[in-house]
């Protein structure tokens, strides 16, 4: 009788759920069309009055392993440490303008971790929110190991279904090979990208640590049209920030406005870090002018948790920093992320510099450009930016994993040449603006 009543309890659970994802994600398609950019997170707030017991358990520890953690980290000293973690992108594409290429995707992942290391955009960042953003030490790369055998990370899928994202009959489709989509490569040691038509203008989702029913749909998704990290568009989310902001609930992450749908009460609506202020309701679109006021204080719309376009997105604070640690310490909820060896291979022995180590892209530019060199990422490379009549206009000295992208808006329509120098060997790569 117990195994019956089992049965159908789950039974109930997987309709009720299916219904509950289905109209969210109609509603949020709805809402969508005018809010420009939308989230398909499920709040666990929310998601807790659907969760079956085993689920609800599993959210409730991890969530007392991170307060206990953060409480424990909050006054001590610890050495900085580094966290890489391997990601695998599944292009999942209907329309051959969705299959980005390589270089496009390494751009994308380079920008993400620029974010999290707090290299990108911090010039957005008002005076009195700028001691409260921090370099998160954690980075991306893609996962150049699985399974003993080298890849580069990528997996491509041309799919015969239309808005693939979105599920059909209860099944997540992205997720699963047979029907029309990718497979999730090993969800505890990869973070799996999968990108794929979602529900009309929902910029991206991503499960929360422990509430994925299964691990084959654990990751997170972007739309194509919000996924990517260009130089220049008339999209408003361009640099490849909807990841930077799912990777954020992905590792515990909520809005920063805490979820309470714009209501009067919202400032009783908290996202559960200390440091940032308690916001009324999410911000959208075109970055508003600062200071905004709600709930007694300054909102922090250019948090990576709001909804403000790539433009004005620019930090994260020292709280969510600990809140994303914590689910990835040894034994948090994503701790086999930071031992997985799925970045294993990617030390590049390559001491010296040539012409072919060098990618410089899109050439011609108008208002940024992307780099790659092929070396070891730990070299230290003089970066030089020569106008047509021999002079420098830029000079500067970094590490080659620093260099990831130049901005040229302020250069004249012209020709100039990127000069490298490292170990003494000297290599160059013409540039053409064109604006």
């Amino acid at each position: 009788m117990e195994h019956i009543l089992l049965s159908i309890r789950l039974l109930i659970y997987m309709i009720t759920k299916y219904i509950y994802t289905t109209f969210l994600l109609l509603l949020l398609s709805v809402f969508a069309t005018a809010q420009e950019k939308t989230c398909g997170v499920e709040n666990p707030e929310d998601f807790g009055l659907l969760m079956n017991d085993a689920t609800a358990l599993r959210v409730q520890a991890i969530k007392d392993y991170s307060d206990e953690w953060i409480a424990n980290q909050q006054h001590r000293s610890t050495p900085r440490e580094l966290i890489t973690i391997p990601v695998v992108v599944h292009i999942v594409y209907y329309d051959d303008s969705e299959n980005y290429t390589d270089l496009e995707i390494e751009a994308q992942i380079d920008g993400l971790t620029a974010d999290f290391r707090k290299l990108n955009n911090i010039d957005n960042i008002p005076e009195e929110f700028r001691d409260l953003a921090v370099d998160t030490e954690i980075e991306f790369c893609l996962a150049n190991i699985i399974d003993g055998v080298p890849t580069n990370g990528i997996l491509r899928t041309k799919t015969p279904h239309q808005s693939i994202g979105t599920p059909f009959n209860g099944v997540n489709r992205i997720c699963y090979t047979d029907e029309g989509g990718s497979d999730a490569i090993n969800p505890e040691e990869y973070v799996n990208i999968w990108v794929g038509q979602m529900p009309s203008l929902i910029a991206g989702r991503a499960t929360m640590p422990g509430q994925a029913d299964t691990a084959l749909e654990d990751g997170i998704f972007v739309d194509p049209d919000f996924f990517g990290f260009f130089c220049s568009s008339s999209n408003d989310f361009f640099l490849g920030r909807t990841l930077t902001h799912e990777m954020g609930h992905y590792l515990n992450l909520l809005h920063i406005w805490g979820d309470g749908g714009g209501s009067d009460d919202n400032c009783m609506i908290d996202d559960g870090i200390s440091d940032t202020p308690m916001q009324e309701k999410s911000y959208s679109g075109r970055c508003p002018s600062h200071p905004q006021e709600s709930c007694g204080g300054a909102d922090m719309f250019m948090n990576f948790m709001d909804y403000t376009d790539d433009r004005c997105l620019s930090m994260f604070t020292f709280g969510q920093k600990l809140m994303m640690r914590s689910v990835l310490d040894e034994d948090g909820a994503r701790g086999k992320l930071r031992t997985s060896q799925g970045c294993a291979g990617m030390t590049n022995s390559n001491l010296t510099l040539t012409p072919d180590d060098i990618t410089i892209f899109p050439n011609p530019a108008s208002d940024c450009i992307h780099i790659d060199l092929d070396i070891d990422n730990d070299l230290p490379v003089r970066f030089q930016v020569i106008n047509s009549l021999g002079q420098a206009v830029y000079s500067s000295n970094v590490f080659a994993k620093d260099l990831r992208t130049f901005n040229v808006s302020d250069l004249s329509n012209g020709v100039y040449f990127i000069f490298f120098e490292n170990n003494k060997q000297i290599a160059s790569k013409k540039l053409i603006v064109d604006k």
